[in-house]
């Protein structure tokens, strides 16, 4: 988590706390009141576009939605993106946060790192966020605290596990989203595997689910296998379970309110 500051002093604040999910293919709100638990969920998706565009399209729903200008209690922004790696903290150096992603990623001169520390699991993850869409919401309010996608999903499902009497020699979780998904694999307590797969079709969707289960020579029936992000209405669901019959279906973060888990 990176807490970002202002020195604006605005004495009118709403007292609700605003959650944003920002990709490149939509934005996700949630609006919170911590008096009364009343919650408010709004989504904007279309096609993926460029992180500039992003920024003009989110210029145009707060014309749309003025109380987005609000000065809030509490902003959170959740960087949903596959430009992110896990680094392991003994090999972390914070000064230095572009030089573990080079490796993966096409990093621009002007690219700027930022980095989640996960304690649970003793690791770094360091990713690219959407810097303008930081910038706008700090406009509007004194503080704004950012994460990256992957630092909350694992987070959270580090929070269930630890509820666990027993953990299965293998925990599988996949997490949904509307062009890509994320895969999360634990083997005992340490995590063996996390990454996040964009998929146009169900056909794509499998064919990542599995190839991961193939080059890792897991065996189905030594895990366990979590979905998150999705009901059984989704199709993906039914493509799964055609393979593999046995999953738990996580709730999400506002059951009623949509199917998101880490908003």
């Amino acid at each position: 988590m990176i807490s970002m500051n202002n020195n604006k002093n605005n004495s009118k604040t709403d007292i609700r706390e605003l959650s944003i999910q920002v990709c490149l293919y939509g934005l996700s709100f949630m609006l919170k009141n911590p008096e009364n638990g009343e919650s408010k969920f709004f989504e904007y998706l279309f096609d993926k576009t460029h992180p500039v565009q992003l920024s003009r399209k989110l210029g145009q729903i707060v014309k749309e939605r003025p109380v987005l200008k609000h000065q809030f209690a509490k902003t959170k922004i959740i960087h949903h993106n596959n430009l992110n790696t896990l680094v392991p903290l003994e090999y972390f150096d914070d000064s230095i946060p572009e030089e573990y992603l080079k490796y993966n990623i096409s990093l621009l001169e002007n690219d700027k790192a930022s980095y989640d520390i996960i304690r649970e699991i003793n690791t770094a993850n360091v990713y690219l966020p959407f810097v303008n869409i930081n910038n706008f919401f700090l406009n509007y309010n004194p503080s704004v605290e950012y994460y990256h996608s992957a630092t909350v999903f694992i987070e959270k499902i580090n929070r269930l596990r630890s509820t666990k009497e027993t953990l299965p020699l293998y925990d599988l979780y996949l997490n949904v989203f509307q062009k890509d998904f994320q895969l999360l694999i634990y083997k005992n307590e340490e995590v063996l595997f996390f990454n996040t797969f964009e998929y146009e079709t169900t056909d794509d969707f499998l064919y990542f689910f599995f190839f991961v289960l193939e080059s890792l020579k897991l065996d189905e029936k030594e895990i366990d296998f979590h979905l998150a992000g999705v009901n059984k209405n989704f199709p993906v669901y039914k493509d799964l379970t055609d393979f593999v019959p046995q999953w738990t279906i996580l709730p999400p973060s506002n059951p009623g309110k949509n199917n998101n888990f880490i908003l």
